[in-house]
């Protein structure tokens, strides 16, 4: 069967790899799993069963209610400091990534780039390449706790690049950017031209003061910045699929006529207990970032006892630290072999990109004790091929 050069071009990732063979396994502790131990609290639960009942269940505009639009733009004034238009600024998508897809759909032609600070979420590659273009990645100052390198960035772009992305809370590595690095990205997007494109999912997982910062906030710039954010990690919604884009008019319209031929709309019920989550005070999220704090606490001293090299994480649920010295192999065999040897499951850190070889990701989004499990079956691992 003949496929598309596009599809063709994308690979099975690592984590993939990981899962698949996981799901083939009894009593695997997963610490590769990359959303909340929680469940959507219950007032939005019964929100959407709400919906579902009352008949709630048929297409909705392409843009997403204008109930949950015009929540979405209360919140983002609200909490970020950013005017958004909910009749002409805001999409609602299927999640978080499919928001990313839909805007690069719309704003790459055939071979044109976009410049990511690495290591990074695959999934803005492979929607870049999925949409025509390619990526260009520019390795982070890991020494700095993996801030992005602007001026390499700078210099990284050709006449080609169209788009920056920015990931604060970033996934792989758990580093929050500064309101001066956002500024520098976005004086960068608009001396070389570019829309940037921040991605904002894991805002509200923030540690040791650590303050989330939103480039749209800053006026002089919202007019070529796409705000990427979603209801999956801080509501516990993952498998929802339920997110959001918030940027100009024009490309969000452009958004909204590509997204009618992508996915129609949101889930209908879904957009509903969007709205009564966004109503809600986030005073369930205390208990919740206090747990987490914790187990940050236990991983990082894990790390620290055994030393492993790693950048302490401020933001998300992930830590990225490099192989133990005395297992020189690359980051997928050390993955495979750990899953193989003691049923835990992490995810290699070429996942994210070449500069991401040499580490792993390790996600604390699982019980305390599921956790330390965990890091008993990695010490004995290590220990054994020392």
């Amino acid at each position: 069967m003949r496929l598309s050069d596009r599809v063709a071009k994308v690979p099975k990732s690592g984590i993939r790899e990981i899962f698949d063979r996981a799901e083939s396994m009894k009593d695997v502790i997963n610490l590769g799993i990359g959303e909340p131990d929680f469940n959507a609290p219950r007032f939005v639960e019964l929100s959407a069963e709400r919906a579902i009942r009352s008949g709630l269940g048929k297409y909705t505009p392409n843009a997403g209610i204008l109930e949950l639009r015009e929540e979405i733009s209360k919140k983002l004034k609200r909490e970020n400091g950013i005017s958004a238009d909910p009749r002409s600024e805001i999409l609602v998508t299927s999640g978080a990534t499919q928001a990313i897809f839909v805007a690069m759909g719309c704003l790459l032609n055939p071979g044109e780039e976009i410049l990511v600070p690495t290591p990074a979420f695959p999934a803005y590659r492979y929607c870049a390449s999925l949409a025509g273009g390619k990526c260009l990645g520019v390795p982070s100052r890991e020494s700095e706790g993996f801030s992005p390198d602007i001026e390499a960035m700078e210099k990284a772009c050709t006449s080609k690049t169209r788009v920056l992305v920015i990931n604060s809370p970033a996934n792989p590595t758990g580093s929050v950017l500064g309101r001066k690095t956002i500024e520098k990205a976005c004086e960068l997007a608009l001396s070389k031209d570019l829309i940037l494109i921040t991605d904002e999912i894991y805002e509200k997982f923030l540690y040791e003061g650590a303050e989330h910062f939103s480039a749209a906030s800053l006026e002089e710039f919202r007019d070529r910045i796409i705000t990427i954010n979603g209801f999956a990690k801080t509501y516990g919604m993952t498998g929802w699929r339920l997110g959001y884009a918030a940027g100009p008019s024009e490309i969000i319209n452009a958004m909204i006529r590509f997204n009618m031929y992508n996915a129609v709309c949101a889930t209908s019920f879904v957009q509903y207990a969007g709205v009564t989550a966004l109503k809600h005070s986030l005073a369930f999220f205390k208990s919740i970032l206090s747990r987490y704090q914790k187990k940050r606490k236990i991983i990082c001293e894990f790390l620290d006892r055994h030393g492993w090299g790693f950048q302490k994480p401020h933001g998300a649920f992930y830590v990225f630290p490099k192989l133990p010295e005395n297992y020189r192999t690359d980051s997928l065999s050390f993955s495979l072999n750990l899953l193989e040897s003691k049923r835990v499951a992490t995810i290699p850190g070429s996942s994210f990109g070449e500069t991401g070889e040499g580490h792993i990701r390790i996600s604390y989004s699982l019980e305390e004790r599921e956790l330390r499990r965990a890091l008993t079956g990695v010490e004995q691992f290590t220990r054994d091929r020392s």
